[in-house]
């Protein structure tokens, strides 16, 4: 359960009765200091929905095989999940967490109780099914891209949703292996990217992460991609 004064902060993305808000908060369980197999474990990517209140994370979708062909970046304020009548065991995401997340978890076999007793939560469902939909379409074209444009749209995208004080550099806490497994390209090509943006000064290593040294260099990367759903660049610009 959550205390009202975090209840009254929380965008439901739709107008929901005070009745179904209480109901909800009942049950909901704020989440922090996250382990990876917590994150990749059915619990949070796969029964139920959540709010992230700090952090920034990839959600990733993968074949039974476990190559990923699909990826999209979530940060605060940001929901992510479904809603499923029916356990099931298909698991096709996994989460990769790139700063440390808070989160707000509504637990799938709490919400299907509740789905039982009052079906004004399908109109919060309903909402929450736009939320993510922009970033997947715009994650799929850019699945077809070349190598490098794809590191570099991961890269703005997630400092797109990173918070920082005007005239810092920004910061992405990311090894190349895990930029391997959410773009499903292979570690060598990965690196053989990273190595090219650091050869032409965008970019520099540190230890677990990569600096951004031109944002506007790394933005002219993805002029010839198909941005028309979702441009990280429009985002940085407002930053």
């Amino acid at each position: 359960m959550i205390d009202s004064a975090l209840a009254k902060e929380i965008d439901w993305k739709t107008t929901l009765s005070q009745e179904l808000i209480e109901q909800l908060t009942s049950f909901a369980q704020i989440k922090t200091n996250l382990k990876t197999s917590e994150l990749e474990g059915s619990d949070i990517a796969h029964q139920g929905i959540s709010l992230i209140l700090e952090g920034t994370v990839v959600i990733c979708l993968q074949t039974p095989s476990l190559k990923t062909v699909n990826g999209i970046v979530m940060g605060k304020g940001d929901w992510f999940g479904g809603f499923e009548e029916h356990e099931s065991n298909y698991t096709p995401f996994f989460l990769s967490q790139v700063d440390k997340l808070s989160l707000i978890h509504f637990k799938n076999t709490h919400l299907q109780r509740l789905a039982e007793k009052n079906i004004e939560i399908y109109k919060w469902f309903h909402a929450l099914s736009f939320e993510a939909k922009a970033k997947w379409l715009q994650s799929q074209i850019v699945m077809s891209a070349n190598t490098l444009p794809r590191v570099v749209y991961l890269l703005l995208e997630i400092a797109a949703h990173k918070p920082r004080l005007q005239g810092e550099q920004p910061k992405i806490n990311m090894s190349q292996q895990q930029i391997s497994r959410i773009t499903g390209i292979a570690r060598q090509r990965v690196n053989e990217a990273i190595k090219q943006l650091e050869k032409e000064g965008l970019v520099h290593l540190g230890r677990g992460c990569i600096y951004l040294n031109d944002i506007t260099a790394l933005a002219h990367k993805l002029d010839d991609l198909d941005l028309s759903i979702r441009d990280p660049r429009t985002f940085l610009i407002q930053m």
